[in-house]
């Protein structure tokens, strides 16, 4: 009985492992060629001047052979607006949970996924979605008797997966944006110290925005969590 049981377990553990395992056909990259890694949150704040917040990813083929690719994305938290994805040449836009366009690329296939949420203007919220890749068979099919090569139905590899959080708000309310720019980044910190050093807000939109924990003081604490913030919106 003892044997069946350390068989079973060590069965176990086999498949939760196979199960576990990440297809590293395909990687998403940042725009300077970063692996970005498997389970990776990236958090969008900056909407664009055609009122779209994209996110910042590429695809890579590291395989060095041409593979079918398809991008699964979990859009079912969306609070308002549209969806679009124009992954691997082609565009589409999505109203609920489901693929990208799928293609067939070449070997040395690198380029940007161009998905972005566009939300309706001044709706603001906080929300999150999940990309990942697909590795799909390739099939043939016959046409007017010529034979091609098509996207199959088959995955035979699941590939990283990223959350993206989207944070959609009134830049003047943004925590830890002190000089109220839109970014929470050094340039804020840098704000704290000239409001401590002057012991009031001049030059500032209001000198609560450097109080940051809200503690009602503006001091080191005030930095410490502007560099908290900071941290969170980093891709790890």
């Amino acid at each position: 009985m003892k044997k069946k049981l350390t068989l079973f377990a060590t069965m176990a553990f086999a498949l939760m492992a196979a199960a576990q395992e990440v297809d590293e056909t395909f990687q998403f990259v940042d725009a300077q060629g970063n692996v970005v890694a498997d389970g990776t949150t990236i958090v969008v704040n900056q909407l664009s001047e055609e009122g779209q917040m994209v996110i910042p990813l590429w695809v890579k083929n590291t395989s060095e052979e041409r593979a079918a690719v398809g991008m699964y994305e979990t859009i079912d938290g969306i609070p308002n607006g549209t969806w679009q994805t124009c992954a691997f040449g082609n565009c589409m836009m999505l109203t609920k949970n489901g693929y990208s366009p799928k293609s067939i690329v070449p070997d040395d296939y690198y380029a940007d996924i161009q998905t972005e949420w566009i939300p309706q203007q001044g709706q603001y919220a906080t929300w999150e979605a999940t990309l990942q890749i697909h590795v799909f068979n390739i099939d043939k099919q016959k046409r007017f008797g010529v034979e091609t090569e098509i996207v199959g139905t088959e995955v035979i590899g699941y590939g990283p997966k990223v959350t993206v959080r989207f944070e959609y708000k009134n830049a003047s309310t943004i925590r830890g944006d002190v000089n109220q720019d839109g970014t929470v980044d050094v340039a804020d910190i840098s704000a704290i110290i000239t409001v401590m050093a002057n012991s009031v807000g001049s030059g500032f939109p209001a000198a609560t925005t450097a109080d940051v924990n809200g503690d009602n003081v503006v001091d080191v604490a005030d930095i410490s969590t502007v560099i908290t913030i900071m941290a969170e919106s980093s891709p790890q």
